[in-house]
């Protein structure tokens, strides 16, 4: 297990079941499982997130398809996996999505694929990109330098 820091202890909480509809085995975590099994569980099937992201995968050590899992509940795969057309019907393991403190965030966006063409550095909330001087209307691709 990861020990936290315990200011950040109680910023992420979720409760997962074995069986879809909240039935089944339980229990809560409030910090990452990267192997469900080895917690007795044979696999996750619902899950109520409340407090924090989390992101789900379908094999343990944060392995395979992954989902981002806001607060609220989710009593069946099709609510975590949405419309994708990735279809996985349980979670293996799970951990929390830390986000750097908002100074230290920092995102490059890119005019062309793969990082190329004329790039743009964001470090703070912009409503406008144009307003800022970013002159395309698109951007092809994005790097996150730091944070979430």
């Amino acid at each position: 297990m990861t020990s936290q820091p315990m200011e950040t202890l109680g910023q992420w909480k979720v409760t997962v079941w074995e069986e879809e509809n909240f039935q089944g085995k339980r229990c809560e975590f409030l910090i990452e499982c990267p192997n469900i099994m080895e917690r007795g569980f044979r696999k996750i099937r619902s899950i109520k997130v409340e407090n924090g992201p989390w992101m789900g995968f379908e094999y343990p050590e944060f392995q395979g398809q992954q989902f981002i899992l806001e607060k609220g509940d989710y009593p069946r795969f099709e609510a975590w996996s949405g419309n994708s057309g990735y279809r996985t019907e349980h979670l293996l393991s799970f951990r929390p999505v830390k986000c750097a403190n908002h100074s230290d965030s920092k995102v490059t966006l890119y005019e062309g694929e793969n990082f190329q063409g004329r790039k743009f550095e964001l470090c703070d909330d912009y409503p406008s990109l144009q307003a800022m001087g970013w002159c395309s209307k698109e951007v092809a691709s994005i790097k996150v330098n730091s944070g979430a």
